[in-house]
């Protein structure tokens, strides 16, 4: 996950790579070469920065007919995808074929840079496989970044492929933990449910939390653009993974009109990223009553961008905490304080509730009770109604806790630490 491929995944170890600089750290980037996803950008348009980077490319040319049917022909499903997650089952998913083309490879610029430290971030969560393999090979610390749940990720359905899979995971977890000198995540549930799982490993001093950030120089030159607007401007940016829906939102804001508590024509709901045929059936189903704006996938910069000049942010974590959703701290989140703008959020009990409210950096609902989020979006229309816009006033000082260069900060701590 890195450009040219573009979305909220890369942003992570972009900005650990911008800012690790800044404390005497020289990164060297090693990512594939032919590499698509939904969305891709030119990396040197958008991030001038990794202009003064040092990135090596290798592969996947296993992967190559993949990704034209998935990403150039949009095959949802092909006899092709099937015979890949058979072939790279064992070895925990097909995007392991990056490792078995390029790890020669890889070795060969870690020995030539005379790397002192290794950082393998996922998911895919093959790419450890990297870590694994240089940290045997070359005897330097590693570090390996879980940005998504590994092993008991809340986003995958429980099904009988899910319980096999899970297994292998639960195996390449243990090897890789035993293995790493350090394992982060993005948030406490995470790390505390690795602490649980594997006892007998003693994982507490190696184990961290690094939260996801925003990067305040990504807003220094966003123009406000708000001038003749009549509506109220919700805005959601990303797309919606696994069990993600933002049918229930749609469903309250429904609830709301055909009650007329509020006006329909007062709205402008719209949605930023890349959406599946269920996703768009969703929003074809309230559109007739519901104002809705649909946008295809936009740079980086543009999605900031109406971020800043809505009045209101949308943040759907539809996944109850019982089902693991507790575990997600999503990266949207920090995009969405450092828009300085007010969050309508759809999240279960957990730390992400937790630091919206301590914070005041918005409204949260439970992401399922249609009538909650009613309640809690209508205020917020009435105060629109009333004052012509949205207060936000929110903590700044634990705001600012949350730069990718404070948070970078504390990744070198923990390098420090190794090295």
């Amino acid at each position: 996950m890195f450009p040219p491929i573009a979305g909220g995944g890369i942003q992570r170890p972009l900005k650990f790579v911008k800012y690790l600089p800044y404390y005497g750290i020289k990164p060297v980037v090693f990512c594939p070469e032919k590499a698509l996803w939904r969305a891709n950008v030119q990396e040197k348009e958008e991030y001038p920065f990794l202009k003064m980077i040092k990135i090596y490319r290798c592969g996947i040319k296993r992967l190559e007919r993949y990704y034209n049917l998935r990403f150039r022909k949009g095959h949802t499903q092909h006899s092709h995808f099937y015979m890949l997650a058979l072939k790279y089952f064992w070895f925990m998913d097909f995007q392991s074929a990056w490792y078995f083309e390029c790890r020669t490879e890889a070795l060969k610029i870690a020995k030539e840079e005379n790397v002192d430290c290794v950082f393998t971030t996922s998911p895919p969560h093959s790419t450890h496989l990297f870590g694994l393999f240089l940290k045997e090979k070359i005897g330097v610390p590693w570090i390996m970044d879980i940005r998504d749940a590994m092993y008991d990720d809340p986003n995958v359905e429980r099904t009988v492929g899910f319980r096999v899979k899970s297994l292998i995971r639960y195996f390449y977890e243990k090897k890789y933990y035993s293995s790493a000198d350090a394992i982060i995540s993005v948030s406490d549930p995470i790390v505390n449910s690795i602490r649980r799982r594997h006892k007998r490993l003693n994982l507490e001093s190696k184990t961290h939390t690094i939260t996801n950030g925003f990067d305040g120089e990504d807003f220094e030159n966003i123009q406000l653009d708000n001038k003749g607007r009549k509506s109220l401007e919700i805005t959601y940016t990303g797309s919606f993974m696994g069990k993600q829906t933002p049918e229930h939102f749609l469903e309250a804001i429904n609830l709301l009109i055909e009650k007329k508590a509020i006006d329909a024509s007062d709205l402008l709901i719209r949605f930023i990223g890349y959406f599946d045929k269920q996703i768009h059936t969703i929003f074809q189903r309230f559109m007739p009553k519901i104002p809705i704006e649909i946008l295809d996938f936009q740079p980086y910069e543009k999605s900031l961008w109406y971020q800043v000049n809505s009045d209101l942010l949308l943040l759907i974590v539809s996944i109850e905490g019982r089902e693991g959703g507790s575990q997600t701290m999503t990266g949207k989140f920090f995009e969405y304080i450092g828009a300085k703008k007010p969050i309508i959020a759809l999240v279960p009990d957990g730390p992400l509730k937790e630091i919206i409210e301590k914070g005041c950096f918005g409204v949260v609902a439970q992401p399922k009770n249609i009538n909650e989020i009613a309640i809690k979006f209508k205020n917020l229309y009435d105060e629109w109604k009333i004052n012509g816009a949205l207060s936000c006033n929110p903590d700044m000082k634990l705001r600012d806790s949350f730069t990718r260069e404070r948070l970078t900060g504390k990744l070198v701590s923990i390098i420090d630490n190794l090295i």
